[in-house]
């Protein structure tokens, strides 16, 4: 079998975009006409690098003179030996050199199938997105609407979903080389899934348990989903999934930081305001009902706190008045 080489030159996520096949070495790689591989990169030189065999009988690369030379990991180098996983960058083109005895890894499972990624993907997005729009529109008729009513308020979500969604699949066009705009819908569309599920656990433990935590801190999951939600955006863009990830996860920390800080600076509290968006019927209640004393005690306890708060402050201004005079 004859043995043949292949030079592949890569994209900033580690996808090939093009694959040059020889028959033989060296291969010359570089800006200029005369070159076995043309690349259209400025910081490229007219003739930059060579691939050859070295005296021992290895796969070399050989700068040719260029400015700025071969470069793996940062590291700049005038020769070096390759394999078929070495990236080295010319300019700013990163390639790869491979020859046909090179042993590739088994296939992946496709645990997902071809359809599931298209249009049932597509499918279940719409769905989703009919249904939030009609629980959302059920929940908030008080008018006893009609059933175009509920229609109409599914388009608003689904331009909303179709805007954001198509931003992402232009990106991920540009930056990773395929649109994915099912797949990111449908990345949008759990993210808004969870987020409503997470809005009906909080009501129903403020409602019917009077449990404030989780309506107190809910802000901070809500950051922690959009967080997520743009983690698997980035996902279909990129590999580089652990630098992603770290970066979601403080954004996520840092905006619930800074939220914090906001709150505590407002109110002298941690916790967002006491607020529930939805009521539910009064069968639905499942804590104790108080008495009027304990209503009067807590009452009471109120008004000493207010009253303290303001005592406190009417010294401070009593003080600083004073201190201003001579």
């Amino acid at each position: 079998m004859s043995l043949f080489y292949f030079v592949e030159i890569l994209n900033a996520n580690g996808d090939v975009q093009t694959r040059h096949k020889f028959a033989s070495l060296p291969i010359r790689i570089g800006r200029g006409y005369t070159n076995d591989i043309i690349l259209d990169d400025d910081q490229v030189a007219a003739e930059h690098a060579q691939i050859e065999l070295s005296e021992n009988g290895m796969l070399s690369l050989r700068d040719l003179g260029s400015r700025n030379g071969i470069k793996i990991k940062g590291k700049r180098f005038t020769q070096l030996h390759i394999n078929g996983n070495t990236l080295a960058r010319l300019g700013q083109t990163q390639i790869r050199v491979r020859d046909s005895h090179f042993v590739v890894s088994d296939e992946v499972s496709d645990s997902t199938g071809g359809q599931w990624s298209s249009w049932w993907m597509l499918v279940s997005a719409l769905v989703i997105i009919c249904a939030l729009s009609l629980s959302e529109t059920w929940l908030n008729d008080i008018n006893d609407s009609k059933a175009s009513d509920y229609i109409m308020a599914i388009f608003p979500w689904i331009i909303a979903g179709a805007a954001w969604s198509g931003v992402w699949a232009l990106a991920n066009r540009v930056f990773g080389g395929a649109a994915n705009f099912n797949r990111h819908l449908f990345i949008l569309c759990c993210g808004l899934l969870i987020a409503q599920l997470a809005e009906y656990v909080y009501t129903f433990l403020g409602f019917s348990l009077s449990w404030e935590t989780p309506i107190l801190y809910k802000g901070h999951i809500a950051v922690a989903i959009i967080c997520a939600t743009i983690y698997y955006h980035l996902g279909l863009i990129t590999r580089k999934r652990s630098l992603i990830k770290w970066i979601c996860i403080c954004s996520a920390l840092t905006i619930s930081g800074l939220k914090l800080l906001h709150n505590y600076q407002t109110t002298n509290k941690l916790a967002d305001e006491l607020y529930v968006s939805e009521t539910l019927p009064p069968a639905m209640r499942l804590s104790r009902d108080h008495s009027l004393d304990e209503f009067q005690q807590s009452v009471q306890k109120l008004k000493v706190e207010i009253d303290a708060e303001r005592d406190k402050s009417l010294k401070e201004k009593a003080e600083k008045k004073a201190s201003k005079q001579p």
